[in-house]
């Protein structure tokens, strides 16, 4: 009894270790690779932990090999786009402009019982607020709102200028793209903002409003 207590302990200690190791990447939700490379881990640890035949150094290769092969391939990933593409798979927009894409839907076996599921946690009430609905390659879903639906933030309100490099989330885009638009757009930090001019101007925009309003009822 003493022995398994002992075997599992070594073995849980050797796949906590090969997992922090590996980063938070693996902690998150897995891709495909990450998926097979998770079950090896649990079915070495608990193999080694109850079969007493297994040597103990058996299961540490396997469990290095493993973890060698995650970073491996994980490293080919980030320098390979097509490689990535291959491995971890593309997110798949199934909402385009409030529409639902059937092919998509059909080609993902995502049923819509389980897109509305999505959007529910979302906090989505209509489809027609969302611009796109992506499913991601790890199998998350994503929701971009379009810009009239989205949440009123500061910087709608005048309160702080924000400046924007213009690298949007929802399309499309190479990592190599992505750097060179992190380089040609730095951050310039936030440039202060007369709060009470902007209250003016949202002051005359909602006069404006009620002016229109006043017409419209007038006809």
């Amino acid at each position: 009894m003493l022995e398994f207590i002992v075997r599992a302990a070594v073995m849980y200690i050797m796949a906590l270790l090969m997992i922090r190791l590996l980063g938070k990447r693996a902690l998150g939700e897995l891709g495909p690779f990450d998926f097979v490379v998770m079950t090896g881990v649990g079915h070495t640890v608990v193999s080694v932990a109850l079969d007493k035949s297994i040597p103990y150094y058996e299961g540490v290769i396997i469990l290095a090999t493993l973890a060698i092969l995650e970073y491996f391939m994980g490293y080919l990933a980030l320098k390979n786009q097509g490689l990535s593409n291959l491995i971890v798979g593309k997110p798949v927009v199934l909402i385009e402009d409030g529409r639902i894409i059937k092919d998509n839907l059909a080609r993902e076996k995502f049923n819509i019982d389980d897109l509305m599921q999505e959007l529910r946690k979302q906090g989505v009430r209509d489809i027609d607020e969302v611009e796109r609905g992506i499913l991601e390659a790890c199998g998350g879903f994503s929701v971009i709102l379009k810009e009239q639906d989205e949440p009123v933030t500061r910087g709608d309100l005048g309160i702080k200028e924000v400046i924007r490099n213009g690298t949007l989330t929802f399309v499309p885009v190479t990592r190599r793209e992505i750097f060179e638009l992190q380089k040609q757009s730095p951050s310039q930090g936030e440039p202060d903002v007369c709060l009470p001019q902007s209250l003016k101007v949202i002051e005359n925009q909602l006069g404006e409003i009620l002016n229109r309003l006043r017409r419209l009822e007038e006809k």
